[in-house]
């Protein structure tokens, strides 16, 4: 993960320098989810993160490891439940991975392929041979005597992050307590959730909630102005 507070801390900082403003804590969280959301999506598919070269090859060997780990923290399994002769899907799904009925992987199908392959007793699912076809959010299963054991494989879609505060007067001040999404409002100021991407992505992240905000910046002066901020730091505390 990245810490939410040090991506808006450097935010800040900057828009400050570059004399543009403050960025409020609900613009910046508006903004935050944009961007995390954005980046996520050049993870998918691979070919079009090879093509757009999002990769700094020059720090690692095999660029396919490295976004593998980037992918990782967002994979998911669960069993499905059956529900008026489907199976929903989680919530918070993104993108299916793998379909498995009592262990055995099932093959996908077309909506018009599925009409063929049911007509003929030859090509006909069975359950050592399942097969499934995808209804918006739910599944279909085959054979449709199938009701239990379907486990999905697949990628969730990052939790919004969140720069909590609470006001002393006018002032916001930073909230490091965790914000649950399954029991916490988002509407309520208080709380925090990091934002779910790799923290290689946090000079990622500065430079492209910045640019939304008007100010154009590179990653390596992103960078440089970190590192001078803790060489500024440590002068004083010496």
């Amino acid at each position: 993960m990245v810490n939410i507070n040090n991506v808006y801390q450097t935010v800040l900082v900057i828009s400050n320098k570059d004399n543009r403003g403050y960025i409020t804590p609900d613009e910046f969280n508006r903004l935050a989810e944009q961007v995390q959301n954005e980046i996520f999506a050049t993870y998918f598919p691979k070919s079009a993160a090879y093509e757009s070269k999002t990769f700094v090859e020059s720090d690692f060997s095999d660029p396919t490891l490295y976004l593998a780990e980037k992918v990782n923290v967002f994979y998911k399994e669960g069993n499905l439940t059956k529900a008026n002769e489907k199976f929903p899907m989680p919530a918070d799904l993104y993108r299916v991975g793998v379909v498995s009925v009592n262990n055995v992987v099932a093959d996908v199908a077309s909506h018009d392929e599925i009409k063929y392959i049911n007509l003929s007793p030859l090509t006909a699912p069975v359950s050592t041979q399942p097969v499934y076809t995808m209804n918006g959010t739910d599944l279909a299963v085959y054979p449709s005597t199938i009701t239990t054991g379907v486990k999905l494989d697949y990628i969730k879609q990052p939790i919004r992050p969140k720069w909590g505060y609470i006001l002393n007067g006018t002032i916001p001040y930073y909230d490091p307590t965790v914000f649950d999404p399954d029991s916490d409002s988002y509407d309520t100021s208080a709380k925090s959730y990091n934002f779910e991407l790799h923290p290689s992505e946090e000079n990622n992240l500065v430079v492209r909630i910045l640019n939304y905000a008007g100010i154009v910046i590179k990653q390596q002066d992103v960078a440089g102005f970190a590192q001078g901020k803790e060489q500024q730091n440590s002068a004083q505390e010496q």
